[in-house]
């Protein structure tokens, strides 16, 4: 009987480290793994997460309505993203404490005994994509190769043989729990910098097209000046008019000036594409002018709004100077700027993009970045921050731009962002963060 199989303190230490990353990855307050007793279910492992309100150990009655009551019963998944909104699960216990969505599958031992379930739950409306349903199940797969670890086990215990190979599947399953989790990690990590990277490359490719007008200008017209110099030369062996050397002193009096005007912009991006990529690939805080920084940013993504053929307006306050991680705001700014390109405009129409920027009463900036273009659905409103969420899947869309520009907000900047949209009356993407960070760093 189930209550008969007892679970060690290593496999509930493990089980724990699973619940938190699974919790983490997929970001809500809740992760769980339930044992089915007599009579009642009792919460075996719980997620170390903030807002959980389930504690290890505590138990409830059966038969009362209970989301894993029916995972139980059916032995399948099963998904429920809005309770409030389903008359079936409205009235359940879970919604009590107001976890409305749930996630879970059945936990079976070798002999297909159902010990119980893992799931998540979370407080606001959740549509799971199809990776994090696989994610589950494997999860579910790596715990029940556990079980069957703890058969063997108890199995030697009684038989008093083979302990030596028991152990050695006990490291085994140990180190694959471990390095399937590390990978789940890591893997999220590399997307992520996967993404800044891909923002810093366009970067590169922008600033070198800006660069190739005031080159190529000054190049004209160093070369036109030595052409000039090589004729007055052999003018001055035979003789020069007074009005050839005035008009060849005035050809490289307007030449200088016009060089001067070129290389003084050359030598202007070049000192924005420094500033924004020191910015970008590292985490050094410093004070910095929001308006200029906006400007070196919108000079880099030139090349690619021209080619979009919209409009993008910037209107930021003068003299709001923050104390913070310009890196990170540079790259919140890209992100947006690039999503609305992107997203906002049906092809072959024309959009304007309006960004904003501002000091608010409490030190906190206020940026906005708005658009005219389709909006966004309703549905998608509580999806938008997901990771490996789009709507372009398989035409370019990493889903991760938005998530990027979430995690850069509420991590490196430690704020706030919200979204605000209507079909077919543009998007509005707000963020409010200190002007003066906290004196602790952000994580990388």
């Amino acid at each position: 009987m189930i209550e008969q199989r007892v679970v060690s303190d290593d496999f509930l230490g493990k089980w724990q480290q699973t619940t938190n990353v699974m919790a983490d990855v997929f970001d809500v307050p809740a992760g769980l793994i339930m044992r089915v007793r007599p009579q009642q279910i009792e919460v075996l492992v719980s997620s170390h997460t903030p807002g959980n309100p389930y504690e290890a150990y505590e138990k409830a009655n059966l038969n009362t309505g209970l989301y894993c009551e029916t995972v139980m019963a059916t032995r399948s998944l099963l998904h429920v993203p809005d309770a409030l909104e389903d008359e079936h699960w409205k009235d359940n216990p879970d919604v009590a404490l107001n976890m409305i969505s749930y996630l879970g599958v059945p936990l079976l031992w070798p002999n297909d005994e159902v010990f119980g379930t893992i799931c998540v739950l979370d407080s606001k409306k959740r549509n799971y994509q199809q990776r994090y349903v696989d994610l589950l199940w494997e999860i579910k797969r790596a715990i029940e190769a556990d079980f069957q670890v703890i058969e063997q086990q108890q199995e030697l215990l009684v038989s008093n043989a083979s302990l030596l190979d028991a152990n050695q599947a006990l490291l085994r399953s140990n180190a694959d729990l471990k390095a399937a989790l590390d990978k789940i990690v890591a893997m999220q990590g590399e997307l992520l910098r996967a993404e800044k990277m891909s923002a810093l490359g366009s970067l590169v490719a922008g600033i070198s097209h800006e660069l190739n007008t005031p080159i190529g200008n000054g190049l004209m017209l160093a070369s036109t000046l030595k052409s000039n110099a090589v004729t007055i030369a052999k003018e001055l062996e035979t003789g020069v008019t007074r009005k050839h050397m005035q008009d060849f002193i005035g050809g490289v009096d307007q030449g200088a000036d016009i060089l001067l005007h070129s290389l003084g912009r050359a030598a202007d991006l070049v000192a924005s594409f420094k500033q924004v990529a020191v910015d970008q690939s590292s985490m050094r805080r410093r004070e910095f002018d929001v308006r200029k920084t906006f400007k070196d940013i919108l000079a880099t993504l030139g090349p690619a709004i021209r080619k979009s053929g919209h409009q993008v307006v910037c209107d930021v306050e003068e003299g709001v100077v923050m104390d913070s991680y310009p890196g990170p705001l540079e790259q919140i700014l890209v992100n947006l700027v690039n999503n609305a390109l992107v997203h906002a405009f049906p092809e072959g129409g024309r959009g304007h993009v309006s960004i904003t920027a501002r000091k608010l009463a409490d030190d906190r900036i206020e940026v906005s970045v708005a658009d005219d273009g389709v909006g966004i659905p309703q549905a998608n409103i509580a999806r938008v921050f997901d990771p490996f969420f789009t709507t372009r899947l398989g035409q370019g869309g990493s889903g991760l731009g938005l998530h990027v520009v979430y995690n850069q907000v509420t991590s490196a900047l430690r704020g706030d962002v919200q979204v605000e949209s209507e079909p077919g009356c543009g998007a509005c993407f707000t963020l409010r963060v200190p002007r003066v960070a906290p004196p602790d760093p952000p994580p990388r």
